[in-house]
């Protein structure tokens, strides 16, 4: 476990050896006075992480991305308090770092397989309907072509024409993605936004 303590303003003032070589450093004493800020893949991380701090009074195993001293990528999970002089003001940060890069890069392969196989199925999906979806669109345009205007049915054939002309284009998105765009549904959860997915495919810049 890596323990440090740094000044408010971002100097490093105490670190242990557990510290210095999950970040890759040689000695403790090279990390004495080093910009904190530094460490942060994320320069504004250390930014809000002291805003909570401040506000809270502590953080606890806060998942950050970090880079070690040769900059290569690196996750920790920091727990940090506040300390306070007799005034009450706060002069320190001491807190502790876990490496969880391993842990991380576990969970987002994790998340990818499963995204994957969810991509997969959707393509499976767009592809089983497309052939009845062909029949049912031949079938409506020899009924319409043999109706005339006037038919009382006519019109209702038209809408139910243009239901399925809906959702050959929503398989045809389906079918073409390939990145993963969320939207909130509802109670929290996330569904794929088909459209923004399939925008995204085909380059579209998404904001």
């Amino acid at each position: 476990m890596g323990i440090y303590r740094s000044t408010l303003e971002g100097r490093l003032i105490f670190v242990n050896r557990a510290f210095a070589s999950t970040f890759g450093f040689d000695s403790v004493g090279d990390l004495i006075g080093y910009p904190e800020v530094n460490l942060y893949h994320v320069r504004q991380d250390r930014g809000a992480l002291i805003k909570a701090v401040l506000e809270q009074g502590y953080v606890e195993e806060l998942s950050l991305p970090f880079k070690k001293n040769d900059g290569a990528p690196i996750w920790c999970a920091v727990t940090a308090r506040a300390v306070f002089d007799d005034d009450g003001i706060v002069v320190f940060l001491d807190g502790f770092v876990r490496d969880i890069t391993e842990k991380t890069e576990n969970k987002e392969r994790s998340t990818k397989e499963k995204l994957q196989g969810v991509l997969e199925m959707a393509g499976g999906v767009a592809h089983s309907l497309n052939q009845p979806l062909t029949i049912i669109n031949n079938l409506l345009s020899e009924v319409l072509s043999d109706l005339h205007s006037d038919d009382r049915n006519h019109q209702k054939i038209v809408k139910v024409y243009d239901q399925i002309q809906k959702l050959n284009s929503i398989v045809k998105k389906i079918g073409g993605i390939k990145k993963y765009r969320a939207m909130d549904y509802v109670a929290g959860i996330k569904i794929v936004d088909i459209d923004k997915a399939s925008r995204a495919e085909l380059g579209e810049e998404i904001k």
